[in-house]
Protein backbone atom coordinates (compact mmCIF):
# COMPACT_ATOMS: atom_id res chain seq x y z
CA UNK A 1 0.00 0.00 0.00
CA UNK A 2 1.39 3.65 -0.89
CA UNK A 3 2.42 5.50 1.93
CA UNK A 4 1.18 8.92 2.91
CA UNK A 5 4.72 10.13 2.32
CA UNK A 6 4.67 8.98 -1.17
CA UNK A 7 0.88 10.12 -1.98
CA UNK A 8 2.13 13.65 -1.16
CA UNK A 9 5.51 13.24 -3.26
CA UNK A 10 3.01 12.29 -5.88
CA UNK A 11 0.50 15.20 -5.52
CA UNK A 12 3.52 17.80 -5.57
CA UNK A 13 4.77 16.00 -8.85
CA UNK A 14 1.38 16.09 -10.85
CA UNK A 15 1.38 20.11 -8.78
CA UNK A 16 4.72 20.97 -10.44
CA UNK A 17 4.41 19.99 -13.93
CA UNK A 18 0.63 22.18 -13.69
CA UNK A 19 2.05 25.40 -11.95
CA UNK A 20 4.92 25.28 -14.59
CA UNK A 21 2.14 26.59 -16.77
CA UNK A 22 1.25 29.24 -14.57
CA UNK A 23 3.63 32.10 -15.95
CA UNK A 24 3.47 31.28 -19.23
CA UNK A 25 -0.35 31.81 -19.37
CA UNK A 26 -0.18 34.39 -16.88
CA UNK A 27 2.09 36.43 -19.27
CA UNK A 28 0.22 35.79 -22.41
CA UNK A 29 -2.87 37.50 -21.14
CA UNK A 30 -0.59 40.69 -20.02
CA UNK A 31 -0.68 42.01 -23.56
CA UNK A 32 -4.81 42.36 -23.22
CA UNK A 33 -5.07 43.04 -19.31
CA UNK A 34 -3.20 44.65 -16.47
CA UNK A 35 -1.26 41.81 -13.83
CA UNK A 36 -3.93 42.86 -11.31
CA UNK A 37 -7.13 41.92 -13.48
CA UNK A 38 -4.95 38.98 -15.10
CA UNK A 39 -4.98 38.32 -10.97
CA UNK A 40 -8.59 39.46 -10.38
CA UNK A 41 -10.18 37.33 -13.07
CA UNK A 42 -8.16 34.38 -12.23
CA UNK A 43 -9.32 34.43 -8.94
CA UNK A 44 -12.92 34.90 -9.93
CA UNK A 45 -12.76 31.46 -11.89
CA UNK A 46 -10.84 29.87 -9.10
CA UNK A 47 -13.59 30.97 -6.59
CA UNK A 48 -16.83 29.35 -8.97
CA UNK A 49 -14.21 25.99 -9.43
CA UNK A 50 -14.00 25.87 -5.39
CA UNK A 51 -17.38 26.48 -4.61
CA UNK A 52 -18.54 23.69 -7.18
CA UNK A 53 -15.70 21.43 -5.26
CA UNK A 54 -17.54 22.55 -2.04
CA UNK A 55 -20.63 21.53 -2.68
CA UNK A 56 -20.08 17.87 -3.82
CA UNK A 57 -21.57 18.21 -7.36
CA UNK A 58 -18.66 16.72 -8.63
CA UNK A 59 -18.05 13.42 -6.71
CA UNK A 60 -19.39 11.26 -4.60
CA UNK A 61 -18.85 12.63 -1.14
CA UNK A 62 -20.84 15.09 1.56
CA UNK A 63 -20.75 18.90 1.13
CA UNK A 64 -18.10 20.94 2.56
CA UNK A 65 -19.66 24.35 3.53
CA UNK A 66 -20.05 23.20 7.25
CA UNK A 67 -16.66 23.00 8.16
CA UNK A 68 -16.82 26.80 7.35
CA UNK A 69 -18.15 26.59 10.64
CA UNK A 70 -14.90 25.08 12.32
CA UNK A 71 -13.77 28.09 14.69
CA UNK A 72 -10.48 26.07 15.57
CA UNK A 73 -9.61 26.57 11.86
CA UNK A 74 -10.51 30.26 11.38
CA UNK A 75 -7.54 31.82 12.70
CA UNK A 76 -5.18 29.56 10.23
CA UNK A 77 -7.23 30.11 7.26
CA UNK A 78 -7.48 33.76 8.08
CA UNK A 79 -3.22 34.17 8.27
CA UNK A 80 -2.89 31.72 5.26
CA UNK A 81 -5.11 33.56 3.23
CA UNK A 82 -3.61 36.59 3.90
CA UNK A 83 0.37 35.45 3.15
CA UNK A 84 -0.72 33.72 0.00
CA UNK A 85 -2.80 36.90 -1.40
CA UNK A 86 0.39 38.75 -0.59
CA UNK A 87 2.59 36.41 -2.56
CA UNK A 88 0.03 35.99 -5.83
CA UNK A 89 -0.69 40.04 -5.56
CA UNK A 90 3.89 40.24 -5.47
CA UNK A 91 4.09 37.25 -8.41
CA UNK A 92 1.47 39.01 -10.79
CA UNK A 93 2.99 42.08 -10.37
CA UNK A 94 6.93 40.97 -10.86
CA UNK A 95 6.02 38.59 -13.85
CA UNK A 96 5.46 41.89 -15.63
CA UNK A 97 9.20 42.47 -15.18
CA UNK A 98 10.78 39.70 -15.84
CA UNK A 99 11.03 36.72 -17.76
CA UNK A 100 8.46 33.35 -17.31
CA UNK A 101 11.97 30.63 -16.81
CA UNK A 102 13.71 33.87 -14.04
CA UNK A 103 10.25 33.75 -12.28
CA UNK A 104 9.94 30.31 -12.02
CA UNK A 105 13.31 29.96 -10.74
CA UNK A 106 13.34 32.74 -8.17
CA UNK A 107 10.36 31.65 -6.42
CA UNK A 108 12.12 28.58 -6.31
CA UNK A 109 14.69 30.27 -3.53
CA UNK A 110 11.36 29.78 -0.90
CA UNK A 111 13.52 26.52 -0.16
CA UNK A 112 16.47 29.28 0.99
CA UNK A 113 13.73 30.74 3.58
CA UNK A 114 11.98 27.31 4.40
CA UNK A 115 15.00 26.37 5.75
CA UNK A 116 15.88 29.58 7.60
CA UNK A 117 12.34 29.83 8.78
CA UNK A 118 11.77 26.33 10.49
CA UNK A 119 15.34 24.28 10.26
CA UNK A 120 17.26 26.96 11.83
CA UNK A 121 15.20 29.04 13.53
CA UNK A 122 12.78 26.75 14.73
CA UNK A 123 14.66 23.53 14.36
CA UNK A 124 12.90 21.25 12.08
CA UNK A 125 14.96 18.05 11.44
CA UNK A 126 15.48 16.60 7.67
CA UNK A 127 17.26 13.39 7.21
CA UNK A 128 20.84 14.18 5.76
CA UNK A 129 20.02 12.65 2.17
CA UNK A 130 17.18 15.17 2.29
CA UNK A 131 19.43 17.92 3.28
CA UNK A 132 21.76 16.48 0.76
CA UNK A 133 18.93 16.97 -2.03
CA UNK A 134 17.84 20.58 -0.87
CA UNK A 135 21.64 21.34 -1.28
CA UNK A 136 21.96 20.38 -4.57
CA UNK A 137 18.90 21.86 -5.94
CA UNK A 138 19.68 25.17 -4.46
CA UNK A 139 23.60 25.02 -6.24
CA UNK A 140 21.37 24.77 -9.22
CA UNK A 141 18.70 27.57 -8.46
CA UNK A 142 22.30 29.76 -7.65
CA UNK A 143 23.90 28.99 -10.70
CA UNK A 144 20.97 29.80 -12.32
CA UNK A 145 19.80 33.05 -10.71
CA UNK A 146 23.07 34.52 -10.32
CA UNK A 147 25.84 34.49 -13.12
CA UNK A 148 27.56 37.09 -12.00
CA UNK A 149 24.93 39.91 -12.79
CA UNK A 150 25.04 42.82 -11.23
CA UNK A 151 21.83 42.66 -9.41
CA UNK A 152 17.72 41.85 -9.83
CA UNK A 153 15.34 44.17 -11.95
CA UNK A 154 12.47 45.14 -9.94
CA UNK A 155 10.05 42.21 -11.01
CA UNK A 156 12.98 39.75 -9.76
CA UNK A 157 12.55 41.71 -6.34
CA UNK A 158 8.97 41.12 -6.48
CA UNK A 159 8.93 37.27 -6.87
CA UNK A 160 11.71 37.02 -4.67
CA UNK A 161 9.66 38.78 -1.95
CA UNK A 162 6.97 36.61 -3.02
CA UNK A 163 9.19 33.43 -2.44
CA UNK A 164 10.08 34.90 1.04
CA UNK A 165 6.54 35.65 2.06
CA UNK A 166 5.58 31.27 0.47
CA UNK A 167 6.58 29.61 3.33
CA UNK A 168 4.93 31.70 6.17
CA UNK A 169 1.74 30.47 3.96
CA UNK A 170 2.50 27.22 3.59
CA UNK A 171 2.80 26.75 7.16
CA UNK A 172 -0.33 28.24 7.87
CA UNK A 173 -2.00 26.01 5.30
CA UNK A 174 -0.69 22.80 7.14
CA UNK A 175 -2.21 23.72 9.97
CA UNK A 176 -5.51 24.86 8.92
CA UNK A 177 -5.50 21.52 6.79
CA UNK A 178 -5.98 19.61 9.69
CA UNK A 179 -9.03 20.88 10.65
CA UNK A 180 -10.93 21.26 7.12
CA UNK A 181 -10.34 19.58 3.34
CA UNK A 182 -8.41 20.97 1.31
CA UNK A 183 -11.32 22.11 -0.98
CA UNK A 184 -12.52 24.50 2.09
CA UNK A 185 -9.25 25.72 2.83
CA UNK A 186 -8.25 27.21 -1.05
CA UNK A 187 -12.15 28.27 -1.62
CA UNK A 188 -11.91 30.63 1.89
CA UNK A 189 -8.18 31.72 0.56
CA UNK A 190 -9.83 32.70 -3.09
CA UNK A 191 -12.85 33.98 -1.73
CA UNK A 192 -11.02 36.50 0.49
CA UNK A 193 -8.76 37.64 -1.76
CA UNK A 194 -10.85 38.64 -5.16
CA UNK A 195 -12.71 41.68 -3.67
CA UNK A 196 -9.07 42.57 -2.30
CA UNK A 197 -7.66 41.96 -5.88
CA UNK A 198 -10.66 43.38 -7.98
CA UNK A 199 -10.47 46.71 -5.25
CA UNK A 200 -6.86 47.31 -6.08
CA UNK A 201 -7.35 46.57 -9.85
CA UNK A 202 -9.92 49.88 -10.36
CA UNK A 203 -7.82 52.15 -8.00
CA UNK A 204 -4.79 51.02 -9.91
CA UNK A 205 -4.90 49.77 -13.31
CA UNK A 206 -7.08 50.42 -16.62
CA UNK A 207 -10.71 48.80 -17.01
CA UNK A 208 -9.79 46.19 -19.98
CA UNK A 209 -11.94 46.15 -22.97
CA UNK A 210 -14.82 43.72 -23.72
CA UNK A 211 -11.78 43.03 -27.05
CA UNK A 212 -9.78 42.49 -24.25
CA UNK A 213 -12.04 39.90 -22.09
CA UNK A 214 -12.89 38.04 -25.87
CA UNK A 215 -9.31 37.61 -26.19
CA UNK A 216 -8.18 36.35 -23.07
CA UNK A 217 -11.19 34.31 -21.76
CA UNK A 218 -9.75 31.09 -22.16
CA UNK A 219 -6.42 32.06 -20.50
CA UNK A 220 -8.49 32.92 -17.39
CA UNK A 221 -10.47 29.59 -17.45
CA UNK A 222 -7.27 27.66 -17.61
CA UNK A 223 -5.56 29.79 -14.94
CA UNK A 224 -8.59 30.01 -12.69
CA UNK A 225 -9.46 26.01 -13.02
CA UNK A 226 -6.01 23.94 -13.65
CA UNK A 227 -3.50 26.03 -12.48
CA UNK A 228 -5.26 28.07 -9.20
CA UNK A 229 -7.63 25.71 -8.89
CA UNK A 230 -6.92 21.54 -9.82
CA UNK A 231 -2.65 22.18 -8.98
CA UNK A 232 -3.74 24.15 -5.59
CA UNK A 233 -5.71 20.72 -4.55
CA UNK A 234 -2.85 18.90 -5.22
CA UNK A 235 -0.49 21.21 -3.57
CA UNK A 236 -2.44 21.39 -0.19
CA UNK A 237 -2.60 17.58 -0.20
CA UNK A 238 1.21 17.27 -0.61
CA UNK A 239 1.70 20.43 2.09
CA UNK A 240 -0.67 18.48 4.40
CA UNK A 241 1.89 14.79 4.12
CA UNK A 242 5.02 16.60 3.71
CA UNK A 243 7.28 18.84 5.55
CA UNK A 244 6.91 22.57 4.30
CA UNK A 245 11.19 22.24 4.04
CA UNK A 246 11.09 19.50 1.72
CA UNK A 247 7.90 20.36 -0.15
CA UNK A 248 9.90 24.02 -0.60
CA UNK A 249 12.66 22.00 -2.05
CA UNK A 250 10.75 20.02 -4.39
CA UNK A 251 9.85 23.02 -5.97
CA UNK A 252 12.90 22.66 -8.00
CA UNK A 253 11.10 21.05 -10.63
CA UNK A 254 8.31 23.69 -11.77
CA UNK A 255 11.30 25.64 -12.98
CA UNK A 256 12.06 23.04 -15.10
CA UNK A 257 8.99 22.24 -16.49
CA UNK A 258 8.40 26.22 -16.77
CA UNK A 259 11.54 26.80 -18.76
CA UNK A 260 10.66 23.68 -21.10
CA UNK A 261 7.44 25.41 -21.77
CA UNK A 262 8.68 28.58 -22.40
CA UNK A 263 11.04 27.98 -24.81
CA UNK A 264 8.30 26.11 -26.88
CA UNK A 265 5.77 28.94 -26.38
CA UNK A 266 7.35 32.07 -25.25
CA UNK A 267 10.85 31.30 -27.03
CA UNK A 268 12.69 31.98 -24.33
CA UNK A 269 16.17 30.27 -24.62
CA UNK A 270 17.47 29.04 -21.50
CA UNK A 271 21.46 30.86 -21.15
CA UNK A 272 24.65 28.79 -20.59
CA UNK A 273 24.47 28.93 -16.47
CA UNK A 274 20.61 28.48 -16.66
CA UNK A 275 21.52 24.72 -18.39
CA UNK A 276 24.59 24.24 -16.02
CA UNK A 277 21.59 24.50 -13.05
CA UNK A 278 19.78 22.15 -14.40
CA UNK A 279 21.67 18.80 -13.31
CA UNK A 280 22.35 19.14 -9.79
CA UNK A 281 18.42 20.73 -9.53
CA UNK A 282 17.53 17.53 -11.20
CA UNK A 283 19.85 15.17 -8.81
CA UNK A 284 18.41 17.29 -5.84
CA UNK A 285 14.94 16.47 -7.13
CA UNK A 286 15.46 12.53 -7.03
CA UNK A 287 17.25 12.79 -3.15
CA UNK A 288 14.64 14.81 -1.80
CA UNK A 289 11.91 12.41 -2.66
CA UNK A 290 13.93 8.82 -2.04
CA UNK A 291 12.38 7.29 0.74
CA UNK A 292 14.03 6.93 4.18
CA UNK A 293 14.12 4.27 6.40
CA UNK A 294 12.76 5.56 10.01
CA UNK A 295 12.19 8.84 8.41
CA UNK A 296 8.28 9.39 8.19
CA UNK A 297 6.08 12.54 7.99
CA UNK A 298 7.13 15.24 10.22
CA UNK A 299 5.35 15.39 13.34
CA UNK A 300 2.04 17.99 12.74
CA UNK A 301 1.86 16.98 9.75
CA UNK A 302 0.03 14.02 9.69
CA UNK A 303 -3.62 13.78 7.84
CA UNK A 304 -6.53 14.69 10.30
CA UNK A 305 -9.06 12.92 8.92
Amino acid sequence: MISEQRKGELYLLAEEFLWGWFPIVTLLSYPYVAPLWSMGLTLAVATVFFAVMMSGWTRRRRSLWPELRRRRAWKDLAWSSFYIALVYVLLFTGLSFTTAGNAALILFLQVFFAFLYFNILQGEKMSPIHLAGAGLMSIGAFLVLFPGEAGLNRGDLLVLLAAMTAPIGNRYQQRARRHVHANTLLFVRTVSSLPVTLVLALIFAPLPSAADLEAIWWLMLINGIFLMGLSKIYWIEALHRLTVTKISAMTALAPLFAMTFAFFILHEVPGAWQLAGIPPILAGGILITRPVDHVGVAPGCRPGR
